[in-house]
């Protein structure tokens, strides 16, 4: 009996001893497939729960591996002991679930809704983007407050709230900013009331019991970073190249902004961590107008150039709704001191925008997908390679480059800037030293210089031909601009030769980054084409193609015969060596090459088709509204169309049919009365005889019968005639 207590105890310890495991802390948040939601969900999916209490050793090993941070930036993918995220979306139709997101939930009522946030440990609720949501987030928290008691573990409750239940909140001195202590005297926009009147409930109700339930609010600044927000129809407007991007208003209003990770990050700390303050502000430590955040981000991906106009206009824009019209030309300056002294942040862009603009570039192009597509047409004379070029900048939207017209147009941009920078240097005192765009200067003096080269060059060469230094200085200037650097390009048959492509596209010695070991010649990233396309035929076919032109399109260009033969023999005497797409396998991107020999098709749309299987997708904002327009009015009437001619055809056809049916039918009437009528008369052909016989032999007699019976009208007439006959028979 003893040895058995001894093992019941033995075994009763080593139960004791084995470790609990921990439950997975979950969270929820509220529409994860908004721009607030999916981003904060991401970041809580990819971090541990408490990670920002004491950040480890590897944490910050990684901290500064930048290259490895940037990856992670966009990964989707949760970690393995990270945040389970649950939550709710805000349009159901065609949402697909994200990798991060462990549940979506899918509620008819309130009540359904409940019984999930019972389970979590982190309740966010976002109200800044749809003012429907901030009932329902009062509403949660006053349903979790009920029941905390009744639940075993801690629930934090944070309101994500904007900086607009500031908005008009009077300053003691001017230009002096805001700091969370003084959020008791805040006052709201007008559209922003019943969001500062959730604010003040949720803090109530985390008064309650502060042990168990936790209620945080967070008042963030304008949001930015990844694909844009509320600032998107800047980038959106600057990207498509317009030439001043719109500022509403005077512009020297202040905008307090936080990236958009960055607020996660506070957020993040919250969840982990348990705070004596209630109220929390979260902006960056920037002090930036609208004018200058406008103009920073035409400098870095348009013109470079804005234009003022008035309040009023902003509404015309269908990117800009009323709750970004409100947030734009709102005017406040924060100093928020408890995020940066008391939380633990690993800041993303804690500086502001225009600190970070090269990474807020760079964000905004891969989020929205928007890389540029840049393509190089190469191959004999007469090859097609001016109708396929033009063909895929069509179908892509891409700027079509041939040797005149990157010249002319270039020219023409080169002369532009040198004025207007003529005309800014006449009105220095109208320029803010802050927003001037450190490259100008450059950029003015690199377009006096080729100036001067052009016209030097015209005057020294009659046939202005352009020596391959200037051409190719040319060639990088356009290939540099925003358009081929936002959207891409179609390059037309330049380079020529494998030492114009190195010259082009090549980096050179002082260029050159230090310590880079690879033993492939360096190439310039930003210019070069991702696709390289090799036409090729045979002699006799393109001598066959330019032999059949009209005489009106070859007249005044390159395909007369003498000229044909010449560029075709100096094409030929490149050999393999000289080639342009040896520069290209050279640097390890080797070109595509395509025969065209047996191409039939019209405009060689099989060999655009071809390249545009290996190009894929385009990349960019698709067709605009006024293109839709048209697209779905061109729809309409080709629709419009093909019922008509469908219609057409059908009473056609059945007109056809009507008339083939009466047709036979008098066919069939014809055919029948003659078969009649010879009917008739063979009948009546055989019955004369018979009728002559019957005339001759029978009918005398019977007559004769029938006329003594009428006379006689005997008792029995029948038997009377029988009688006659037998009588007067002639034959007896």
């Amino acid at each position: 009996m003893a040895d058995d207590s001894d093992e019941e105890q033995v075994g009763e310890e080593q139960v004791k001893e084995e470790p609990v495991p921990e439950k997975p802390k979950k969270i929820f948040i509220n529409h994860i497939d908004t721009y607030h939601g999916k981003n904060i969900a991401r970041i809580f999916a990819r971090a541990k729960p408490g990670s920002t209490s004491e950040p480890s050793e590897e944490e910050e090993a990684e901290e500064e591996n930048s290259e490895k941070k940037q990856k992670q930036l966009y990964d989707e993918n949760p970690i393995e002991d990270g945040w389970k995220v649950v939550g709710t979306v805000k349009n159901t139709q065609g949402y697909k679930r994200a990798p991060f997101i462990q549940e979506v939930i899918h509620y008819k009522d309130r009540n359904q809704l409940i019984d999930y946030l019972k389970e979590v440990n982190v309740i966010i609720y976002d109200i800044t983007q749809d003012p429907e949501q901030v009932d329902e987030a009062v509403w949660a928290c006053q349903k979790i407050e009920s029941m905390i008691n009744e639940l075993d573990h801690q629930v934090t409750f944070i309101l994500l709230s904007s900086v607009m239940t500031w908005a008009k909140t009077q300053s003691n001195e001017e230009d002096v900013p805001f700091s969370e202590d003084e959020f008791r005297r805040r006052r709201a926009h007008p559209n922003y009331k019943e969001r500062h009147s959730a604010e003040k409930m949720i803090t109530k109700l985390g008064l309650t019991n502060k042990k168990k339930l936790l209620t945080y609010i967070v008042a963030t600044g304008l949001t930015y970073g990844m694909e844009e927000d509320v600032f998107h129809y800047i980038f959106k407007a600057a990207w498509h190249n317009v030439p001043e991007v719109p500022v509403y208003g005077k512009g020297h209003n202040y905008l307090p902004t936080i990236h958009v990770m960055d607020l996660a990050a506070v957020l993040q700390n919250l969840a982990d961590r348990q705070l004596k303050i209630r109220y929390i502000v979260a902006t960056d430590t920037s002090k930036d107008t609208l004018i200058r955040l406008t103009r920073k981000i035409s400098q870095a991906l348009g013109t470079g150039r804005v234009k003022a106009v008035d309040q009023e206009d902003a509404m015309l824009n269908r990117d800009i709704t009323q709750a970004d019209f409100d947030m734009l030309m709102a005017n406040m300056q924060f100093e928020p001191m408890f995020i940066r002294e008391q939380m633990n942040i690993k800041w993303h862009c804690e500086n502001g925008m225009t600190e970070n603009m090269e990474k807020i570039i760079e964000e905004y192009r891969n989020q929205r997908n928007l890389i540029p597509i840049k393509i190089l047409i190469l191959g004999p004379p007469a090859s097609g390679k001016t109708t396929i070029a033009k063909q895929l900048a069509q179908e892509y939207k891409l700027h079509y480059l041939a040797i005149k017209d990157v010249i002319r147009d270039t020219k023409d941009e080169l002369e532009q800037l040198v004025k207007r920078s003529n005309e800014s240097e006449q009105n220095e005192e109208e320029i803010d030293e802050e927003d001037v765009d450190e490259t100008l200067a450059d950029r003015v003096d690199e377009a006096r210089s080729v100036l001067e080269r052009l016209d030097e060059a015209r005057q020294n060469n009659k046939d202005a031909r352009l020596d391959d230094d200037l051409l190719t200085q040319i060639f990088k200037i356009k290939l540099m601009s925003p358009p081929c650097q936002n959207q891409g390009y179609v390059l037309d048959g330049y380079p020529k030769t494998a030492d114009q492509a190195t010259n082009l596209f090549g980096v050179s010695a002082e260029e050159e980054e230090e310590g880079a070991e690879d033993k492939k010649p360096p190439v310039n990233d930003r210019i070069i084409p991702e696709h390289v396309i090799i036409l090729e035929a045979s002699n006799e076919f393109l001598r066959q193609r330019i032999m059949h032109l009209p005489e009106k399109i070859v007249a005044d260009t390159h395909n007369t015969e003498l000229e044909f033969k010449r560029r075709l023999k100096a094409y030929i005497d490149l050999g393999d060596d000289s080639h342009p797409a040896k520069f290209f396998e050279d640097v390890d991107r080797p070109g595509e090459t395509i025969k065209i020999d047996d191409d039939l098709s019209p405009n060689h749309r099989n060999i655009v088709k071809k390249i545009m299987e290996r190009v894929k997708q385009p990349r960019n904002y698709g067709p605009t509204a006024e293109e839709q327009e048209i697209a779905k009015r061109n729809e309409i009437l080709e629709k419009e169309k093909r019922e008509r001619e469908e219609r057409e055809e059908r009473e056609r056809n059945e007109e056809e049919a009507a008339n083939d049916r009466a047709k036979k039918q008098k066919e069939w009437t014809t055919k029948l009365e003659q078969i009649k009528r010879q009917e008739f008369e063979m009948l009546d052909a055989q019955s004369t005889p018979l009728r002559n016989y019957l005339m001759t032999h029978v009918m005398p007699t019977v007559t004769k019968a029938l006329i003594e019976c009428c006379q006689v009208r005997p008792e029995d007439p029948i038997d009377f005639v029988a009688e006659y006959l037998f009588k007067n028979n002639p034959q007896v």
